[in-house]
């Protein structure tokens, strides 16, 4: 039998490298979408709202591939990593709105990009994983960036445990992508989730129903559609690159909602923002390395 022809030189460098610049691509949309929904927060529209408005969206723009085959295509044999990555997806989703609606947006969205640094001792918990010592202490100094962009003191506000929480939501939806890309094509991994954000924001909408102006209308449906392409890229980098090497790269939505809060909110990024930044990102890329060793 004739063995198959070898892989085309720097071919799996050119699929990684497309991944990270989706990665990009995912980490300025959903900058974009942060800076909409926090100005339509401000224009009265309620938290849960939210939520429900992107996930009916992104079940509208998926609804022709959804009735191609009447629905087969949402058909999985991982029904319970994908009920994972709902549960954590909503959960984070929230905590996060909340965080850019109580924090600075640039400091909302540093602290909730600390979920690589989560990452670690979740996997030694769920998953037995052992680590060294250096990358506890290197995960332990990434931390100290959180609190340094909490406050001088790091006091833990509402804001700030809103944002942490997201940040550890976030964690889990990243590790369950990346399970899921295996096997599952993305748009069954956006459509479940857009499913279930409809069935369980609905009732709650419902109760707490506030009739957008139409600024507001506005800037909810560009931050929707910005968040189903960041959806997309998410997962599509996902299928190109480890988890290790785009981690890193998330950190650029921080200094694009530091650009979009200096524009559009009168926010000037503190040195606590830039020190506390740097060193979750040399935490991160410390993590990175040493985990392909």
């Amino acid at each position: 039998m004739t063995a198959p022809p070898p892989a085309p030189p720097g071919r799996d460098t050119r699929r990684v490298l497309a991944g990270m610049g989706l990665m990009l691509l995912c980490c300025m949309l959903f900058a974009g979408m942060g800076a909409c929904f926090r100005a339509a927060m401000l224009e009265g529209l309620p938290v849960p709202l939210l939520p429900f408005a992107r996930g009916v969206f992104t079940t509208l723009v998926l609804l022709p591939w959804l009735l191609r085959r009447g629905g087969i295509d949402l058909r999985t044999r991982r029904p319970g990593t994908h009920l994972i990555r709902i549960a954590a997806g909503l959960t984070g989703f929230y905590l996060g709105m909340l965080a850019i609606l109580w924090l600075p947006l640039a400091d909302a969205t540093a602290i909730m990009h600390a979920r690589p640094l989560w990452a670690l001792p979740l996997a030694f918990l769920l998953l037995g994983e052992r680590i060294g010592w250096d990358r506890a202490i290197a995960a332990a100094v990434g931390f100290a960036g959180v609190l340094i962009i909490a406050g001088p003191q790091g006091e833990l506000s509402a804001g700030t445990l809103a944002a942490l929480g997201g940040g550890a939501a976030g964690a889990f939806v990243l590790i369950s992508i990346k399970m899921l890309s295996a096997t599952e094509p993305p748009a069954r991994i956006v459509a479940w989730y857009a499913i279930a954000s409809v069935a369980v924001w609905g009732p709650v909408s419902a109760f707490v129903w506030v009739t957008p102006s139409w600024t507001a209308l506005g800037l909810l449906v560009f931050g929707s559609l910005l968040a189903v392409i960041g959806d997309f890229c998410a997962s599509w980098a996902a299928r190109r690159a480890p988890v290790g090497l785009l981690a890193p790269v998330e950190y650029s939505q921080i200094p694009a909602s530091a650009v979009l809060g200096m524009l559009f909110f009168a926010e000037a990024p503190s040195w606590a923002l830039l020190w506390g930044t740097l060193v979750m990102v040399a935490a991160t890329l410390y993590l990175t390395r040493s985990a392909g060793r």
